[in-house]
């Protein structure tokens, strides 16, 4: 998981190399990593957190949570693999800025899908549906990490 972690971090944006000034020696560039890398680096990543955290209790909390009760997300969400899990993605949000970067663009995207399905779901089945999918899985543990649920 450590890995998928680095590797999910790393270029996780393909850009290119800042110019250097001339007095410097040249540098050898950093291999960068195709798009379709870069892609099923994070599919993979998504797969295992979506393993990491407990189906049942995922359902239970967020039921709990959109009916207003507040810290309801805890460690017992997770397996116990997915408590290492969380705990190395807590630790990489807060020494990372280029992974709490993407990690708050995830964040922010997914809630504003959450926001417009919710616009026209009265009884709240396709918010469920997101929220308790591989891709809700991997929000909630991003978003627990980096303290946005309580």
């Amino acid at each position: 998981m450590r890995d998928l972690l680095t590797a999910a971090s790393n270029d996780a944006e393909l850009r290119p190399a800042a110019p250097q000034a001339p007095a410097e020696a040249p540098r050898a560039a950093p291999a960068q990593r195709s798009p379709q890398h870069v892609v099923e680096s994070l599919n993979s990543l998504s797969v295992d957190i979506a393993r990491a955290i407990d189906h049942d209790a995922s359902i239970e909390l967020w039921n709990r949570y959109r009916r207003g009760e507040r810290d309801v997300f805890t460690r017992r969400l997770y397996t116990l693999k997915g408590q290492q899990t969380f705990d190395e993605i807590r630790r990489k949000y807060q020494a990372e800025a280029e992974f709490r970067t993407a990690v708050d663009r995830y964040c922010d995207d997914f809630e504003k899908l959450l926001k417009d399905v919710s616009r026209n779901d009265r009884d709240n089945i396709m918010a469920q549906t997101y929220l308790t999918s591989d891709t809700g899985k991997v929000y909630t543990m991003l978003a627990h990490a980096s303290g946005r649920l309580h």
